[in-house]
C-alpha cells in the first residue's frame, strides 16, 4: 500500500474548509431559491395569449397556480414606495419604478409580495376588480 498522511484534513483542507462550506451554503441557497420561486407562477404565455386575443376581462385565478390576499396593477412610473404603500406590504426583492411601457400586475398575502409580472401596455392600461379579475382597458 502506499503511504498516505493519516491526517485527510491536513493543513491544505484545513485553510479551504471555509470555502467548502461557503460553497455548500450558496448552492443550497440557490437550490432553495429556485424552488421557491417556482411556487408563485403566472402563465404568462396563456396572460399574453388573452391578451393578443383581445381579451378585456381576465380571471386571474385561471392563469396562477397560487393563492394570493392582494393583487394590485401599477402603471407607469409607479415605484416600490407606491406599490407597499397601496398593498401595506413590504417588497424585499424585485422593486423599482415601472416603465413608461408597462404595467406591473404585482401579487401578495398579508405583508410581503409574492410574485409579479410585467405587462405590455399595448395591449391598453390594466385594473384589477375584485382582486381576481384583470380589467383591460383599451
Amino acid at each position: 500500500w502506499p503511504k498516505t498522511n493519516a491526517n485527510v484534513w491536513g493543513e491544505g483542507m484545513k485553510k479551504q474548509a471555509p470555502l467548502v462550506i461557503g460553497v455548500v451554503l450558496l448552492v443550497g441557497a440557490l437550490v432553495y431559491w429556485a424552488f421557491a420561486a417556482g411556487k408563485h407562477t403566472v402563465q404568462m404565455g396563456e396572460l399574453n395569449a388573452l391578451l393578443e386575443q383581445g381579451e378585456t376581462r381576465i380571471d386571474l385565478t385561471e392563469v396562477t397556480n397560487f393563492e394570493w390576499k392582494k393583487v394590485d396593477a401599477f402603471g407607469p412610473y409607479s415605484t416600490t414606495q407606491t406599490m407597499e404603500q397601496t398593498l401595506g406590504i413590504t417588497i424585499r426583492f424585485g422593486g423599482g419604478e415601472v416603465l413608461e411601457s408597462s404595467f406591473e400586475l404585482v401579487f401578495a398575502d398579508e405583508d410581503k409580495k409574492l410574485t409579479s409580472v410585467t405587462l405590455d401596455r399595448k395591449y391598453g392600461n390594466y385594473s384589477v376588480k375584485d382582486n381576481r379579475y384583470l380589467v383591460v382597458e383599451k
